[in-house]
């Protein structure tokens, strides 16, 4: 079998019912980060029947995870010499919102969407559909294929993390997060840090006393906010008159970026807010830092403690302390446009939907799994199916997408490996 004619049979052999019957399957179970064991032992009894290598990983309790977990780790094994690809995919899936009209997990088929967390729990089923199109195919590989559905990544990536750890590696990685069928190389880091400003408790109906004045956290915490600037905007660098430092980097146009995520104020550092007749003596306001190479968390404390501090030198009662949460995606991603996978996925893109590929302009502003297999040296590509209906009530896919992204990891499949 020449490449076009390996190419050609891979995707031919898609069955479009096994990927909705596939995806299907895996909506129907809940998943929640560290809750992942059902869905894991969902996709291992899958490969388990499709051929493919697959056993059930521990994953030991993480800092960032409510408790230990799994992940589901399949390999379609090669005869040796040839390249080998990494298919890695997250399991676990954001909360139920408000605002449902479908069962969240009830895989509802309608209008040609799915309906559920396919985020991306559907990507994961395609890649097994793809190795399994592959196998039925005959195409003879000489590289191994490996799918690492992996725990945890909604918390910072503890089970691609540990996959790694134990030696999970290959020469190129795809990572199937939502795309909507577009190129990705390059993404932002999520580094989230809390600013607590400290004030001082006194009951409504007391006088001030000399020394001990009350402090009210909740009115100085405002203090900060018009500072930071504002949530999903492009921020300045201090040269051109911001607070942050950076250098604008290539392919990161439009970042730097912060979310103000969540405020609080009461009594002490639980909050308390039992007594509103007393000032509350701490507020801590919850920022997501979006960020560009070059920038860290050393970097972030060293300019929010400048911006800080020029608030501090106004006004005698403000004070504050810088609370990093635990690791999450500490640095980009930012792997080579022109990697052979890349082409490859450009290339058999084009051959499936007959359309050429084009550069996601959104996902650059995500974080994910991507960082850590970038950092433990695996140049790869992140190209998926849905994105738009992601993260929202009703969340849902095309099914068409699926079918599509599964054609054009089996050719990329049939391509490379062997």
């Amino acid at each position: 079998m020449v490449v076009d004619d390996r190419v050609r049979a891979a995707i031919a052999a898609v069955d479009a019912d096994q990927v909705t019957d596939l995806v299907r399957g895996a909506l129907r179970i809940p998943s929640l980060s560290g809750e992942e064991r059902d869905v894991a032992q969902y996709y291992v009894d899958r490969m388990g029947e499709l051929g493919i290598e697959s056993q059930l990983q521990d994953v030991p309790h993480d800092p960032m995870m409510p408790g230990p977990s799994v992940n589901a780790i399949g390999r379609l094994a090669g005869s040796g010499g040839g390249t080998s690809l990494l298919f890695n995919g997250h399991i676990d899936h954001n909360p139920v919102s408000d605002g449902w009209t479908k069962d969240p997990f009830g895989a509802e088929v309608s209008d040609g969407f799915i309906y559920g967390f396919v985020h991306m729990k559907a990507a994961d089923a395609c890649y097994i559909a793809a190795a399994d199109a592959v196998r039925r195919a005959g195409v003879p590989l000489r590289g191994d294929v490996h799918i690492a559905l992996v725990c945890g990544e909604l918390r910072g990536g503890a089970g691609t993390k540990h996959a790694l750890s134990q030696g999970l590696k290959a020469d190129y990685f795809v990572l199937g997060e939502p795309t909507e069928l577009e190129l990705a190389t390059k993404h932002t880091a999520s580094i989230v840090a809390d600013i607590h400003v400290l004030g001082r408790m006194k009951h409504f109906a007391t006088q001030e006393v000399a020394g001990k004045r009350g402090v009210n956290a909740v009115e100085k915490i405002a203090k900060v906010i018009p500072l930071l600037g504002r949530s999903h905007q492009p921020l300045p660098s201090r040269d051109d008159g911001g607070w942050l430092s950076f250098e604008p980097k290539d392919g990161f146009e439009g970042l730097p970026q912060i979310n103000l995520g969540s405020i609080r104020g009461g009594i002490s550092r639980s909050f308390n807010r039992s007594r509103p007749a007393l000032m509350p003596d701490r507020a801590a306001l919850t920022v997501d830092f979006r960020i560009v190479p070059g920038m860290s968390r050393e970097s972030i404390e060293r300019d929010l403690r400048r911006l800080l501090d020029g608030i501090a030198e106004e006004d005698e009662d403000f004070a504050y302390e810088i609370e990093f949460h635990g690791e999450t995606f500490p640095f980009p991603y930012d792997s080579p446009d022109d990697s052979a996978v890349v082409k490859a996925i450009a290339r058999n893109h084009q051959a499936v939907t007959g359309a050429p590929a084009t550069w996601s302009k959104i996902l650059k502003f995500a974080a994910s799994d991507a960082s850590w297999m970038s950092r433990a040296g695996i140049p790869g590509i992140v190209y998926g199916p849905t994105g738009k209906y992601l993260s929202r009530p009703d969340e849902c896919g095309l099914v068409d997408d699926f079918v599509t992204v599964t054609k054009v990891y089996a050719a990329t499949i049939a391509e490379m490996c062997a």
